[in-house]
């Protein structure tokens, strides 16, 4: 009996706090407009205890009411306001629940304001009918803050949409009182949707980008990302003019109502111009020239120099090795590559076969070429020899020497170096040519002027007589 007793009292007390709450108004209907509600909600508690409350509300109610509080404690017989404010723009029904207490709201919709058709689409047109009315109104489209004047004459009225309002609208109208309606407007159907824009451009340059619909250009917004990140829209031509004032790669994606269009490109810096001597040489200082206050980067294999030019663009560099070097300029919007290969220098010397240093030499002579390089190393290559401008012949050099026996006879002699390494430079010398004095012909001409020389002193003394021809033998042939 008392288990019974304890049952009972159990749940008399969980209906007690089940009904505990009390709300006024219980209900409440309006009707769709332009405007907002106030509603003052009053929460009772009915019990001896404090009650935690809490408001929700139905899905379809979230966005359209808020409350100036959704959550607070009534103290034992007391009760409580919430001041609620309700949208009547779209039409709506749901509860708010007040812990286990529902409340109906509902909105419900104008039947004598009529679109047609009911969704209508960007870019065509729709008509607006007021029950045989004469009104003014407008209509407003959120996604583009565009406003359409709307002006009804015996309850008709017309709207023609552009091509780009699409979205959530409203339509309001003041006729014998005022009327409103939110609509929903789709986007034009397209079938194709690119644009026209270079894969390749420069930092600073005019870049045009043409967007086209179904082959007709069109107002789009078009949206950059990668180095930069920012959004222009083209004119009505479909056309929009760039200028990109950071090098990289970027994806431009073309939005137009809910198409959307991506392709790729890269923006790379200006070219500067980068000036190098033609010929660099180890050790000696050189001058490389470009925009002022350029920031300069020498690479030869794994080793970086880095210099920044004057304000006559200048900066120096002294190559302490042959080989190729890689130069890089660039200031906050341009780009310059130059490349440049540093010779050892070279130059040619003769020893004769006594191993005296020579500037002449003639036909017969032994003559060791040697090539000297200014870091004392033993370059290799070939010896081309010029005898009084002419091409005569090629020597083989190995290791900075070889030997020529001069085999023929010449006023000048050129010898020009043409190393097998690019990491040497060329070289020439002229020396002088001797001729070969003949002592046998001298001896024959000597001779034969002795001979000569004692018969005219034997033939002056009479030691010698001649008996020449009369002239009379000759007589008949004259």
């Amino acid at each position: 009996m008392k288990v019974k007793y304890l049952l009972i009292l159990l749940i008399v007390t969980l209906n007690t706090y089940a009904y505990a709450l009390s709300v006024t108004p219980n209900t409440y209907t309006t009707t769709q407009s332009n405007s907002y509600d106030t509603i003052m909600f009053n929460v009772t508690n009915l019990s001896n205890e404090t009650v935690n409350v809490t408001i929700t509300v139905d899905p379809q109610l979230q966005g359209k009411i808020s409350f100036s509080t959704t959550s607070f404690s009534i103290q034992p017989n007391s009760t409580y306001t919430v001041i609620a404010v309700l949208s009547r723009i779209v039409p709506v029904s749901g509860f708010i629940h007040f812990n286990d207490v529902n409340v109906k709201i509902e909105v419900k919709r104008q039947n004598n304001l009529t679109v047609i058709p009911d969704t209508p689409s960007a870019g065509k047109g729709l008509v607006v009918l007021l029950q045989n009315q004469n009104a003014t109104g407008y209509m407003f489209v959120y996604e583009t803050n565009n406003v359409y004047p709307i002006t009804i004459k015996n309850g008709i009225g017309f709207i023609s949409l552009s091509d780009e309002d699409y979205g959530n609208a409203i339509i309001v109208v003041y006729g014998t009182k005022m009327y409103s309606r939110v609509i929903s407007i789709r986007p034009p159907e397209i079938g194709s949707l690119y644009m026209i824009a270079p894969r390749i451009v420069k930092v600073n340059e005019n870049v045009t980008i043409t967007v086209y619909a179904d082959g007709e250009p069109v107002r789009a917004r078009l949206k950059f990302s990668g180095a930069d990140n920012f959004a222009v829209r083209t004119n009505s031509g479909g056309v929009a003019k760039i200028r990109f004032k950071k090098p990289g790669n970027y994806t431009v994606t073309v939005e137009y109502f809910n198409y959307t269009y991506s392709q790729n490109f890269t923006v790379i810096p200006k070219t500067l111009d980068i000036q190098i001597p033609q010929s660099v040489k180890t050790g000696t200082t050189i001058q490389i020239k470009t925009e002022p206050d350029a920031k300069i980067t020498i690479k030869k294999g794994d080793t970086t120099w880095s210099y920044t030019t004057n304000s006559d663009g200048v900066c120096t560099f002294t190559p302490t090795a042959a080989g190729r070097y890689e130069v890089i300029a660039k200031t906050d919007d341009a780009e310059g590559h130059a490349t440049f290969t540093a010779k050892t220098d070279t130059f040619i010397t003769l020893t004769s076969s006594e191993g005296i240093q020579v500037n002449k030499i003639r036909e017969g002579d032994i003559i060791m070429l040697q090539v000297v390089s200014s870091d004392n190393s033993q370059p290799s290559g070939n010896i081309d020899i010029f005898i009084d401008g002419t091409f005569y012949k090629s020597l083989l050099v190995s290791n900075g020497v070889t030997l020529w026996k001069v085999d023929k006879s010449g006023n000048s002699y050129e010898f020009r170096f043409n190393p097998s390494s690019e990491d040497y430079s060329s070289a020439s010398i002229v020396v002088q040519g001797e001729k070969v004095f003949n002592y046998m012909y001298v001896g024959i001409a000597l001779f034969v002027l002795a001979i000569a020389g004692a018969l005219y002193y034997a033939y002056n003394k009479g030691l010698l007589k001649l008996k020449l021809p009369s002239r009379e033998k000759y007589k008949d042939l004259i």
